[in-house]
């Protein structure tokens, strides 16, 4: 469908096709000194040792869990109110998710309070994703995990650039994951990063990203050492030389366009506010610290949700929902994981409430008003 107002676009011009021109003209398109680049670059930017470029973000969450040994039959507390990547890769390994709630449709990310109710003699972490970017709740997380001796793993993927107090995404827990999909805040198409201060872990998921391998296809290349062992059953999660190239023009712009969202999000809030029957997530949080990955509301009820989407597609603006909550889907009804009818409230609530309207960095005001003018149109009318 040719959409008037799409929910994204991207921030792509003459930077992003020199950096591409220019992995192409060295014809060296598998992971090398590109990915190196991009890796120190974006290490540094969150000021933290170690970070590892992958082939998708669900690739880096895989290596993350294994990297901080979690084994069969572990018990891991997770939202449900995400996108699915964050729960299957434990299924993969065989371990536990553990559905926590949300603290209230308004304040979407897991409720420490809830959380520690569920931690058993089994439970080996926590995951905390920052719902649209807004990173309110993690203090709370992180010191949950210090007291009961478990691991916090940011599932970061919306939240490129946020902080809270002055300290970034990612740089809360033992292990941070960050997506790169086409419509995130950094995007490249397809890739992620896995990013921890602590070494051993680095060292891990960077033999497991490419088969156990002791020696690449780029260490042969600038060494000329030809033989290699082979010391893990690993995986081939790497990036392309042309993704990371992307990325590092891509993480040059973040603040930039991180600020454009913000400009946009305050434009979105102070007409939206003005609407009966739309209410705001994370209404008392810092609009400046968030990273603004989407722009979600809350409608009065799943009708009313329907109405305005179909009211918006016939005049040309794209909208989503994020999230359906991943233990609905068919494919969880089966026990795999563990949770009890009612134990999930507001999340079922909010994903039943839930809209995210159009946001990108070019995005025009007037387009903003558009979008609000439609929203308002569809909710009023009975």
């Amino acid at each position: 469908m040719n959409w008037r107002i799409p929910l994204f676009d991207l921030d792509y011009g003459k930077e992003e096709e020199e950096a591409l021109l220019r992995v192409l003209r060295s014809k060296w398109i598998s992971q090398g000194p590109e990915t190196l680049s991009f890796e120190r670059e974006f290490a540094q930017y969150l000021g933290i040792p170690f970070a590892l470029a992958t082939s998708s973000g669900t690739s880096a969450l895989h290596l993350a869990y294994i990297s901080l040994g979690v084994k069969p039959n572990d018990e891991i507390i997770v939202p449900s109110f995400t996108f699915v990547a964050t729960v299957s890769p434990l299924l993969w390994i065989g371990a536990i998710p553990v559905f926590v709630d949300i603290e209230s449709p308004e304040v979407p990310n897991i409720s420490a309070r809830k959380a520690e109710a569920l931690i058993t003699e089994r439970t080996k972490g926590v995951v905390f994703v920052h719902y649209a970017g807004f990173m309110r709740g993690i203090e709370e997380i992180r010191d949950l995990c210090e007291d009961r001796g478990l691991f916090l793993l940011e599932d970061a993927s919306h939240a490129h650039g946020a902080s809270w107090k002055g300290k970034k995404a990612g740089t809360f827990g033992e292990v941070a994951v960050f997506s790169m999909f086409a419509n995130k805040n950094l995007p490249i198409g397809e890739g992620g990063v896995l990013v921890t201060k602590l070494r051993d872990i680095y060292e891990t998921a960077k033999k497991l990203r490419s088969h156990g391998m002791t020696r690449l296809a780029w260490d042969k290349f600038t060494t000329g050492e030809v033989s290699y062992d082979v010391e893990a059953i690993g995986f081939n999660y790497r990036i392309t030389e042309l993704g990371a190239a992307l990325a590092r023009v891509q993480l040059k712009k973040l603040e930039r366009n991180n600020d454009r969202r913000r400009k946009l999000v305050r434009k979105y809030r102070g007409f939206l506010s003005e609407i009966e029957g739309v209410k705001l997530p994370f209404p008392e949080s810092d609009v400046s610290e968030a990273a603004h990955y989407i722009c979600p509301v809350l409608l009065e009820s799943e009708k009313v949700r329907s109405r305005v989407i179909g009211h918006m597609k016939k005049r040309g603006i794209q909208t989503s929902i994020h999230y359906p909550p991943i233990h609905r889907f068919s494919i969880f009804k089966n026990g795999s994981c563990n949770y009890k009818r009612g134990d999930l409230i507001n999340t079922e609530i909010a994903s039943r409430r839930e809209l995210t309207l159009p946001l990108w960095p070019g995005m025009k005001e007037d387009r903003v008003i558009e979008v609000v003018n439609s929203l308002k149109e569809a909710v009023e009318r009975r």
